[in-house]
């Protein structure tokens, strides 16, 4: 088995990046995320004293991809203005003022996002909120030369990552360095990558990974199989002749034919996956479902923690019928994050100028929905993106049916995203 241990051929920072983000839209083909999208409960009492907004409202714009016939992601508009009418009534706001929410859907056609960028700096946003936007480049390009701050979720094409102004809250690149740091703590020796077979997923899995596996000291190697191979036994026994544990990176069909393959030639060997892998049901043909198998998640959407009843009890009362779920959360987490941000900064005044200061001199922040990851936008969170504003992420363990249970935040050393210096 060849190991990838430092990653010295590595391309730049932005090219990888690049191709991460490419191979994770790739990857995605459930609309919910592989997550049991429910309804959410109505229990008030976690809502917490009423502080209501006043006075001329600010205007926060929203992008999502919304719905087309094609996709529907219009939960996460819903879950983007739960959080902003959640701030209204129980957080005044942002620093005591009424947010005024305006949503616009991108169709997943960059010309569109380009539009609904450009209505945003008409209606004096002061900032513009998303959750992983697939045209994040058309937004940046309008926005940047605005002035006007864009907060998202996660944001890894080039521009996102160096643009100044753009804030990704959650580290879009964590699935590598979850899964990296599990395997070296676990004792793990010689993992093998998985990887849809396109180069937008298996350029990363092979770049990206071999940086953060090289500096973790894990052996590490990389099999690409092509979309729509029904029977992947072939090459993942040849490939992961010498592997103690497996990571797949692909889309829940995909992942299925690897997860049969490796438990047919593995059946013992601990399996890592990102959580679009995991589709709620998709593991009846697989040797015990998906039981057992280590999901790198982006948040934490366990009924039972704090936060999860916290958010489900927004959706109840201000959702408009959005689902407990990946979708409403994708908009939840980066709108209620930022607005807690800029109330820790004591942003009395939020215009475009002062929020994008606010946003950069916030004191360490609870992501939401994550039991307790903090992000800070001061540039200084991991070496490979000053806009990358955490490093930590999530772990779960997926049960037969593919429900997520026991999660648990991953503290990730930033120096594994150190590029070798030789």
């Amino acid at each position: 088995m060849n190991k990838t241990r430092t990653g010295r051929r590595l391309l730049a920072t932005t090219l990888l990046s690049a191709a991460l983000t490419a191979g994770m839209v790739a990857c995605s083909s459930s609309d919910d995320g592989g997550d049991s999208a429910a309804e959410p409960s109505a229990n008030e009492s976690v809502l917490g004293t009423p502080n209501k907004a006043t006075g001329t409202p600010v205007t926060i714009g929203f992008v999502s991809e919304g719905k087309s016939p094609t996709i529907d992601t219009s939960d996460e508009i819903r879950g983007a203005q739960a959080a902003a009418a959640y701030a209204n009534d129980y957080l005044g706001g942002i620093g005591g003022r009424p947010i005024q929410f305006k949503p616009c859907e991108a169709l997943a056609q960059p010309a569109v996002a380009t539009d609904c960028a450009n209505q945003m700096v008409q209606a004096g946003a002061a900032a513009v909120v998303g959750p992983t936007p697939g045209e994040l480049d058309n937004l940046v390009d309008v926005l940047s030369p605005a002035g006007v701050p864009l907060v998202v979720h996660s944001g890894t094409t080039p521009k996102g990552l160096s643009t100044p102004g753009v804030f990704s809250l959650s580290n879009g690149t964590a699935y590598f360095a979850i899964t990296a740091t599990s395997a070296k703590d676990e004792g793990l020796k010689d993992t093998l990558a998985v990887s849809i077979g396109v180069p937008g997923a298996e350029g990363p899995t092979r770049a990206v990974g071999g940086m953060v596996w090289g500096n973790a000291g894990v052996g590490y190697d990389v099999v690409g199989i092509p979309p729509g191979t029904a029977d992947m036994t072939p090459q993942i026994s040849a490939a992961g002749a010498d592997a103690d544990n497996f990571f797949v990176l692909g889309n829940d069909s995909f992942c299925t034919s690897a997860f049969k393959a490796i438990k047919t030639t593995k059946p013992n060997t601990p399996i890592f996956a990102i959580d679009r892998c995991i589709s709620i049901g998709g593991g009846s043909s697989i040797p015990n479902g998906y039981k057992d198998i280590n999901v790198a998640a982006a948040l934490n959407l366990s009924p039972d923690a704090a936060d999860s009843q916290l958010y489900s009890a927004i959706l109840a009362k201000y959702g408009d019928g959005a689902k407990f779920g990946q979708l409403s959360s994708a908009g939840y987490a980066p709108m209620l994050g930022m607005i807690k941000a800029l109330n820790a900064a004591k942003v009395t005044d939020p215009t475009k100028e002062t929020v994008m200061e606010g946003m950069k001199t916030a004191p360490p922040t609870e992501y939401p929905l994550t039991d307790g990851i903090m992000f800070q936008c001061n540039g200084k969170q991991i070496p490979i993106s000053p806009n990358i504003c955490s490093a930590d992420g999530i772990l779960a363990k997926a049960n037969e049916n593919g429900e997520l249970t026991d999660y648990k935040k991953v503290t990730i050393d930033p120096s594994l995203y150190a590029k070798p210096t030789s």
